[in-house]
């Protein structure tokens, strides 16, 4: 007991006085300086999140005693640290979201998987220590139930919370927009924005605003807490997130039912497609396309891509893989995906990019922009490589201490790249998920990192 203790405080000295910036050379074409955060939960996998706006930035996370914590800085000045009345327990559905309004306060929401409201907001703005606890936004009577909260601005900049009210198979998404002037949210749309009929509900991505100047909006529908029932890949699009139309313009009446909504591909339930692996790119001629994976006619998981073309929608098969199926199912989290899809990027004036990672190996699917077949597979990285480095070597006493499996885990941040034109990201260890149940032993913890990839 007293050598554990002892290396929990040696642990814990090394750690929050080891501020670090390494200068590797693994990836050429970028050079990443890191600094540690803080030591921070890993029993499980849960997100952090990282935003930048201008010069400030702010990182929210779980500390190693499970509480949810908010880091503030001024790039180039001293993290300030904040923690608030919340602790995550078991479930990796809990992660953290923030975003400043545009006045500079900052907005919280977090750890909530069919769970009661925690949110928390600036009294004052730039100022993480006035952080306060809110408990109603709009309507108590649909902030019992809260899960998938995410934020993002209107063409107005202002502030819209997205949740979803309910559980799965039976969820409403509810949208919220924020006055600054009164400081009180209301709720954006007068009709409820998706209706499943008590039979289904919504997995959404999104809404992201597109190069078109539009809102586009993907789903799946899923009809009980079982993950085999996602079924019918849904697209519709907005100009203001009020008013919404499906690819060819024609109006959307709200609440949108699985009867009205656009079904970009209608897999099937136990179809080999699940909410989280759904992708939303643009290509060339800022058309939507989309990236997923089913069953392909051989029984193996196979990689999609959809893009809206001509009033239609054209499906193409990109992988030919074999012997490689994911037969999922159950509810809970499921533990570290197989195969994860990421957004189609434009590559040059001819051809697309879709990264996937499968199992440990990520690839590059080019692609023909015209046809959407597959012109060569290539080998790729989805972040710089010392990243896991620098990660790795940071957290060699919680290796140390056990034996028990961990994940390297990147967070890519939101918001603005730096003064150096570097992009930011957060990384960690953790245990992986376990449907949402204790691990048998908890760990050490992991060292929060923050990274710049700054290019050459």
């Amino acid at each position: 007991m007293r050598e554990r203790l002892l290396f929990i405080l040696l642990f814990n000295i090394a750690t929050y006085i080891w501020t670090f910036s390494v200068h590797a050379n693994i990836d050429h074409s970028v050079v990443v300086e890191s600094e540690a955060i803080d030591n921070v939960w890993s029993g499980h996998r849960v997100s952090p999140a990282l935003i930048t706006r201008g010069n400030e930035q702010f990182v929210a996370y779980y500390d190693s005693n499970r509480q949810m914590t908010i880091a503030h800085r001024k790039i180039g000045t001293p993290w300030r640290y904040y923690k608030v009345d919340s602790w995550v327990g078991w479930d990796s559905h809990n992660y953290v979201t923030i975003e400043l309004d545009k006045d500079g306060y900052l907005h919280v929401l977090g750890n909530l998987h069919s769970d009661a409201i925690e949110y928390f907001r600036m009294s004052e703005p730039l100022k993480v220590r006035s952080l306060k606890r809110i408990s109603v936004m709009v309507d108590p009577a649909v902030e019992r139930k809260m899960t998938y909260p995410i934020f993002l601005k209107n063409k107005n900049d202002e502030l819209i919370a997205k949740y979803r009210d309910g559980g799965s198979g039976n969820g409403n998404e509810i949208y919220n927009i924020y006055d600054t002037q009164t400081k009180t949210w209301r709720r954006l749309h007068d009709n409820q924005f998706l209706d499943g009929e008590g039979k289904r509900s919504g997995y959404f991505e999104g809404p992201t605003l597109g190069p078109d100047g539009n809102f586009h909006l993907i789903w799946v529908w899923r009809d009980t807490p079982d993950a085999s029932t996602n079924h019918s890949l849904s697209y519709a699009r907005s100009s203001d997130l009020v008013n919404w139309e499906d690819s060819t313009g024609k109006r959307l009446q709200l609440p949108i039912r699985h009867s009205t909504a656009e079904i970009v591909d209608p897999v099937g339930v136990k179809g080999g497609m699940i909410n989280g692996n759904i992708k939303l790119g643009f290509d060339q001629g800022n058309n939507p396309i989309i990236s997923y994976h089913k069953y392909g006619k051989n029984g193996n998981t196979q990689m999609f891509v959809a893009r809206s073309h001509q009033n239609d929608w054209q499906v193409k098969q990109i992988s030919q893989w074999t012997n490689f199926r994911w037969d999922f199912g159950g509810g809970g989290s499921l533990g570290r995906f197989p195969i994860k899809p990421h957004t189609v990027e434009v590559l040059n004036n001819n051809a697309l990019s879709v990264l996937v990672r499968k199992e440990d190996d990520i690839f590059r699917f080019v692609i023909d922009s015209d046809s959407l077949e597959t012109l060569e597979v290539q080998n790729a990285d989805l972040y710089p490589q010392q990243i896991e480095t620098i990660t790795t070597e940071s957290n060699r006493m919680l290796f140390e201490s056990s034996h028990l499996p961990f994940e390297h885990r990147v967070f890519k941040g939101k918001g603005d790249l730096s003064a150096k034109s570097g992009q930011f990201y957060l990384s960690l260890h953790s245990q992986p998920s376990n449907r949402d149940r204790a691990h048998k032993m908890i760990s050490m913890p992991s060292v929060l990192l923050l990274h710049e990839a700054i290019p050459k």
